[in-house]
C-alpha cells in the first residue's frame, strides 16, 4: 500500500479512535491520522484539509450521519472514501450506505482489525 494515506477518524469515542488509530499505524506505512469527535467538526476539517479515508460513526454528538451524509462527503470531496463505522446493526443499515457511495460498513466490536485490513487492502491496493 502507498505510504502517507491521510485518514480522518470522525467518532466521539476516544477508545474506538486510539483503538482504529493503532490499526491504521500497524497496516499503514506512515498514515496522516486526523481525529474530530462531532459531526460539525467533521466537516469543517473536511473542508479546510484534504483526505484519502474517512472512517465515520453514524452516531455522534451534535449531529447523526445517514446515507445523505455520504453524499455531503463526496460533494466536499469526490475522491475520498467513505467507510462507515458504528455500533449500529450492520445488516439493517448497510446495503443504504454502501448504494449512497461508502466503501465499506465496519461494525464496533465485530473483528475490527479483519474488516479494516481489508477494506484497506481493496481501496489502496
Amino acid at each position: 500500500m502507498k505510504a502517507g494515506i491521510r485518514v480522518l477518524i470522525a467518532d466521539d469515542s476516544e477508545l474506538m479512535r486510539m483503538v482504529m488509530k493503532g490499526f491504521f499505524k500497524k497496516l499503514l506505512e506512515s498514515p496522516n491520522i486526523s481525529e474530530t469527535t462531532n459531526f460539525p467538526d467533521t466537516f469543517e476539517l473536511l473542508n479546510q484539509t484534504e483526505f484519502d479515508l474517512l472512517l465515520l460513526d453514524i452516531n455522534m454528538p451534535r449531529g447523526d450521519s445517514n446515507p445523505e451524509t455520504v453524499k455531503k462527503v463526496h460533494t466536499i470531496q469526490p475522491e475520498i472514501k467513505v467507510c462507515m463505522f458504528t455500533g449500529n446493526d450492520k445488516a439493517t443499515l448497510q446495503q443504504q450506505y454502501l448504494e449512497a457511495g461508502a466503501i465499506g460498513f465496519i461494525q464496533k466490536g465485530e473483528n475490527m482489525g479483519i474488516a479494516i485490513e481489508q477494506i484497506l487492502k481493496e481501496v489502496f491496493g
